[in-house]
């Protein structure tokens, strides 16, 4: 049997809650342990269970977060012109 969970391979050293958020946003931008313990809870965001810890994997978790929550903007194309 095999799954798609098992072929995640995890590069990073594995860090806490605290550690994420500290490492992963500007201290002027960054969201609540309450809002991190919500999408993990939901499982928006990877994470690995050891016992009743849970550990993240900063790579992992910023290309999930892109992967879902990326909104592009509109793009300006220049008119084109007709040539008759």
């Amino acid at each position: 049997m095999n799954d798609k969970v098992n072929d995640l391979v995890v590069k990073g050293k594995l860090v806490s809650a605290e550690q994420l958020l500290e490492q992963l946003f500007d201290p002027k931008c960054k969201p609540s342990l309450r809002w991190l313990r919500t999408l993990t809870k939901a499982r928006a965001i990877p994470h690995i269970r050891l016992g009743h810890l849970i550990f993240f994997d900063m790579d992992m978790v910023r290309a999930a977060l892109v992967s879902k929550n990326l909104i592009r903007g509109r793009m300006a194309f220049a008119p084109q012109s007709s040539v008759d």
